[in-house]
């Protein structure tokens, strides 16, 4: 029987999938894109036991809403493949696979106070962008985000094309950014969101091949070109944004360096909730579970939604669900510091990873707890590279040759944020700086 993946590419720092696995330090990295983010709990169980029959047993929760299957073997490519093909997480190739990239509200048809329940609208979205041959010269990151409002927002999660409940039938349209800072285009029906969104991608393949320097992501062409030619590119189904139009949202921007601390998203894990979804959140540190944790959290639900948090919603959950899912190492409080945490594979899970990432993250939580408690981020990165986290945190170890560089305000590998006495320290010398920076910055040393 011929491999259906022997030929598919091995994709090298972009954007992984199941016909596009990425080798990396464990095994191949299978992304399976999950629509709309709903996981029957059966077919979680199903892709547990793929991950422990032909990977090492782990699972990574991506930030864009998706599942990661780690430490593939070679001849594990084909039946992890043809399973999930049967359960309809395959693409009919690679092209149509990587420009699936649609996040959805996680808490969809779970929350009261949402403006609409988007599933219908990403579903139909997925599928009409797979099936349009015109939009696989897309770059591999380029993205759409569909957000019904609510508990479960994604304000803060950025993208090159939104579409944002203003009401129960309408979107605001907007590019490249977060809800806050992406550039508005206007509104559009619930009905129109798909054909809007592949005219915005076609438009988007067209102008930048006009320009010298054609740029990668949706924010860059905005920046190019403004943004009254792309719409013009679309069709009469936009409407104009009502005059002094303004969105209210929660505040997004990072504060100064230890500012107000807050987690990733506060609303959903119990003890920072302002309303309630019909279904149980739970977190994992890092983005990180093991496939047993997969198993016996399916057994617990009817249904898991993935969220790009760091965490899954158990729906329908049975009475036993958090005793399971405290058994299985799961974060339950919006307190737990490790959710400030954020870190990549590092050493083993990557071949360019010197350290052991995950170790130094954790011992940062046990031993920088004061620190942890005033900020928003600590971001530990195996490489320059930042692949988990490539933006600013407020603390950022960047790994090099089995040493860090730590730095405030920054990005991995932002050499002009080092501080002196910051640079090529040991795993150990790293968390114990990091452990005195609030004293440090107290008294101004």
């Amino acid at each position: 029987m011929t491999n259906p993946v022997a030929n598919q590419p091995r994709r090298r720092g972009t954007c992984p999938g199941v016909l596009a696995p990425m080798r990396v330090g464990d095994g191949f990295l299978l992304r399976v894109r999950v629509p709309a983010g709903m996981l029957p709990a059966e077919h979680a169980r199903r892709i547990a036991d793929l991950g422990d029959r032909y990977g090492n047993g782990l699972i990574d929760l991506s930030q864009r809403g998706n599942l990661q299957l780690r430490g593939i073997a070679d001849d594990g490519l084909e039946p992890v493949t043809e399973a999930l093909r049967g359960m309809g997480y395959v693409s009919s190739d690679a092209a149509s696979e990587a420009v699936r990239n649609v996040l959805c509200s996680p808490t969809a048809g779970l929350d009261p106070a949402a403006l609409m329940d988007v599933r219908a609208v990403v579903r139909t979205l997925d599928a009409r962008l797979a099936e349009d041959t015109a939009l696989h010269g897309l770059p591999p990151k380029f993205g759409w985000l569909v957000c019904g409002g609510g508990i479960g927002h994604l304000a803060d999660s950025s993208t090159d094309v939104r579409f944002d409940a203003v009401d129960a039938e309408r979107f605001r349209v907007s590019l490249g950014g977060t809800l806050a800072k992406a550039a508005p285009l206007g509104l559009c029906q619930v009905e129109e969101v798909a054909d809007v969104a592949l005219a915005l991608g076609c438009a988007f393949l067209n102008l930048r091949a006009s320009l010298p320097e054609p740029p990668r992501r949706m924010a860059g062409l905005v920046a190019a070109i403004g943004t009254e030619g792309i719409g013009k590119r679309l069709s009469a189904s936009i409407s104009p944004l009502p005059p002094g139009e303004r969105i209210k949202v929660r505040g997004t921007h990072l504060m100064d360096v230890f500012g107000s601390a807050e987690p990733p998203h506060p609303n959903l894990l119990p003890g920072g909730e302002k309303g309630s979804i019909a279904g149980k959140v739970v977190a994992f540190p890092f983005g990180r579970l093991t496939c047993a944790t997969l198993a016996a959290l399916a057994s617990a639900c009817a249904e898991i939604r993935i969220t790009p948090w760091r965490a899954l919603i158990l729906v329908a959950p049975s009475p036993d669900a958090e005793t399971v899912a405290h058994g299985y190492g799961a974060i339950l409080s919006h307190a737990d510091r490790r959710l400030k945490l954020t870190a990549c594979s590092g050493a083993g899970g990557c071949d360019v990873g010197t350290t052991d990432t995950y170790a130094t993250a954790l011992a940062i939580a046990e031993r920088a707890g004061p620190l942890l408690d005033h900020v928003r981020m600590v971001h530990v990165s195996g490489c320059a590279k930042g692949c988990a986290h490539p933006a600013i945190a407020d603390v950022t170890l960047t790994a090099r040759d089995g040493v860090y560089d730590v730095a405030l305000n920054a990005k991995p590998g932002d050499e002009s944020r080092h501080m002196q006495g910051h640079t090529g320290l040991s795993p150990a010398d790293a968390v114990a700086r990091v452990a005195d920076l609030l004293t440090e910055e107290s008294t101004g040393a």
